[in-house]
């Protein structure tokens, strides 16, 4: 699949809310982690095939695949940064699209993010990309992005870091699990989905302690009941993205937040996701 499929299927999505098809919304394209706005590849990108494999196909140029949408175009692009170098490159990029509303955002995504959802008037709608290349997405941005009922958000939930963060054979460390806390909303939420008792032998008694199953499989399942318990609705069908070793470095979600438009929103996701 064409990584602008996925996109305008997104734009789809975002003109249905309340099934008010006359009524003219505007939709707003939000790029969290948009970086220069293009891929380079070799020495100037950070990101090789090797260690990304097929998921550097996916991030390729996203702000400008979405700028470069003619059908039914969004209103609004807003592409968030960290970096003021690669703003600056991406200020660059957006200029050859002088015909379009474009707000670069040079600042935290998760602080970005909740001013972006308290602005939001009454006739915006949005479809939203979360796709961090680490832990850099709080629950409480996600949730922030839930309760606007105004959005749509594909999740890149980053399932490499996570799982070395949660080790298999005990449990996290302090450190460790107060960054967990702040990726899954609460600790207790993550630790007693994933982790369970297991006696373990040692040269004087059966010691009890916390263990949690192999892979990353059970970690995705937590970030999507949590998704579940939070968004209208989510897509059943995930994707997994795995580098050339093909072990697991990212699990791609869909979720929906508008009570109306969730069904069909999640309904053309879920066959992107299916059919990708």
């Amino acid at each position: 699949m064409d990584t602008s499929e996925i996109r305008d299927t997104a734009l789809v999505s975002g003109y249905i809310y309340d099934g008010a098809q006359n009524q003219r919304f505007r939709l707003i394209y939000v790029d969290a982690f948009a970086g220069e706005g293009i891929w380079r590849s070799g020495v100037e990108s950070a990101y090789t095939t090797d260690d990304y494999g097929e998921f550097y196909q996916v991030h390729e140029g996203s702000p400008k695949i979405a700028l470069d949408i003619h059908n039914r175009p969004f209103d609004r692009f807003v592409f968030i940064e960290k970096d003021p170098n690669r703003c600056n490159k991406l200020a660059k990029m957006s200029s050859e699209f002088p015909d379009r509303d474009i707000e670069i955002k040079n600042g935290d995504a998760n602080s970005e993010i909740d001013t972006f959802c308290s602005s939001m008037g009454t006739y915006d709608r949005a479809v939203v990309f979360l796709d961090p290349f680490a832990t850099q997405v709080s629950w409480n941005t996600v949730s922030n992005l839930a309760h606007t009922e105004k959005v749509d958000c594909w999740i890149l939930f980053p399932l490499s870091a996570i799982s070395r963060m949660m080790p298999v054979s005990a449990e996290p460390s302090e450190v460790m699990s107060e960054q967990l806390d702040r990726i899954f909303g609460e600790r207790s939420y993550w630790h007693e989905r994933v982790y369970h008792r297991q006696l373990q032998q040692n040269m004087f008694d059966n010691e009890p302690v916390n263990v949690r199953t192999s892979g990353s499989d059970q970690i995705a399942a937590c970030y999507r009941k949590r998704l579940v318990d939070t968004f209208k609705m989510v897509a059943p069908t995930s994707r997994t993205f795995c580098n050339s070793k093909q072990s697991p470095l990212f699990e791609l979600f869909f979720a929906a937040s508008n009570p109306t438009g969730a069904p069909k929103a999640v309904k053309i996701a879920d066959h992107i996701l299916n059919n990708w």
